[in-house]
């Protein structure tokens, strides 16, 4: 049987690629992500308070403890001392990754078609590795930029635009699947269609690369870039 992708989501056609987040887009992965944090922290007698984390859990890790010192000062070790700490916790954790089936799904489908997949996120090299062997999706996606590859996470565009090069696609012929404020503003920056798993909106790839309040997504409303809360 071939794969179709899910009603509800995008399918993709007509895009020369197809790019996707990780955590939170093709990986149920929050809660992973916040214990490998929060144990790595407490190996140095920090409590990570998870009403401050969950607002800012889509930042990549190295990031997000830059921000931790900027509000509550010095962290006891270095900032990549705790981060080799939680992606140790991380990758140990990565059997326990459950695959998002209907974001796959559509992945599985353009594979089928023969369109161009990547990976954009700012988890790191190692990690999304281990995960992508551990769901078995690996084989899906020739193509995975991660924060390791760049200088800045989202929500800078560097992530979209390494891996638009690297598929030699036109980010304007890409779409992106993400799930977060911070990747959704990401790939608009990039010029790249977007549509936001949690949402339900899209953006055109018009809108993000031309930045103009008067365009407008597929239903007719303004493009809003982050969901309300």
């Amino acid at each position: 049987m071939s794969a179709t992708a899910p009603a509800s989501i995008p399918d993709g056609i007509g895009h020369a690629a197809l790019i996707f987040d990780w955590d939170g887009t093709l990986v149920h992965s929050r809660h992973v992500n916040f214990r490998a944090l929060a144990d790595a922290l407490r190996d140095y007698s920090v409590l990570l308070d998870p009403d401050w984390y969950w607002p800012r859990q889509a930042v990549s890790v190295p990031d997000l403890l830059v921000v931790w010192e900027e509000h509550f000062g010095p962290l006891p070790v270095s900032i990549p001392d705790i981060t080799d700490r939680f992606r140790k916790y991380a990758i140990d954790a990565a059997p326990t990754l459950v695959v998002n089936t209907d974001v796959a799904d559509v992945a599985r489908a353009a594979a089928a078609r023969r369109q161009k997949l990547a990976i954009a996120s700012n988890a790191s090299t190692m990690s999304i590795t281990v995960g992508l062997a551990a769901t078995g999706l690996a084989d899906l996606f020739p193509v995975v930029v991660t924060r390791t590859d760049v200088k800045q996470g989202k929500p800078a565009p560097e992530v979209f635009q390494l891996a638009a090069q690297r598929l030699d696609v036109d980010p304007r012929d890409c779409l992106v699947y993400e799930d977060s404020d911070e990747g959704v503003a990401s790939a608009h920056a990039a010029g790249m269609a977007t549509y936001n798993i949690s949402t339900g909106v899209m953006i055109p790839a018009i809108a993000a690369s031309a930045g103009q309040d008067t365009d407008r997504t597929t239903d007719g409303s303004q493009p809003r870039l982050f969901p309300e809360r």
